[in-house]
């Protein structure tokens, strides 16, 4: 079964960073990355997705900002065949040191946990940050809720299975809907 993606190359120590505010340092990584129902996983090939950003110092955290492009490799969901979709997604979030107090809209400080923010907050743990999640919420953000592998895309027979894009396989496919079957009993009885 295939896991989330938890590449040690997205693991940035920014301990540096941190001690010297204001400053910035680039950071870029190249992967091998597919998609599955859970997300992005690493596929153990060359690096066809890139994630190019400025890792940017401030008081409160580090901001990172750049691009991930490239390829992914995913499954068309119709005729469930690979496929590499190109991909294009500019980044800018910002990752909190722990322990921060925010503020909420009328003014009133949050206390933050010392661990753990906010659900989607990103947070720096013992001076790492981790783009791992980040490039997966990116990636999987930026993809369309039905991944077809092509706009006319034919999908699978659903009598023997075959991918009809490849072409016909002469089964019959019934057009009615299942809940209805019952209406075409009375049907078959009007005409005898």
């Amino acid at each position: 079964m295939k896991r989330g993606m938890d590449s040690r190359e997205l693991k940035v120590s920014v301990t540096n960073l941190l001690k010297r505010v204001f400053t910035k340092e680039r950071f870029s990584a190249y992967l091998d990355v597919g998609i599955s129902d859970e997300g992005l996983y690493e596929r153990g090939g060359g690096g066809n997705l890139g994630v190019e950003c400025w890792l940017e110092s401030s008081p409160d955290g580090i901001r990172v900002k750049g691009k991930i492009s490239g390829k992914v490799g995913m499954q068309c969901t119709r005729c469930l065949k690979e496929y590499s979709r190109e991909l294009d997604i500019d980044v800018d979030e910002f990752f909190m040191r722990p322990g921060l107090t925010q503020v909420d809209e009328d003014g009133l400080k949050l206390n933050l946990d010392s661990e753990t923010g906010e659900e989607d907050d990103y947070i720096i743990e013992e001076g790492v940050i981790d783009l791992n999640v980040l490039v997966n919420d990116a990636v999987m953000l930026s993809l369309p809720m039905r991944c077809l592998c092509r706009e006319d895309c034919k999908g699978l027979c659903q009598v023997c299975g075959i991918n009809l894009n490849e072409g016909e396989c002469g089964c019959e496919v019934s057009d009615i809907d299942p809940r209805l079957e019952v209406l075409r009993t009375l049907l078959d009885q009007d005409d005898s």
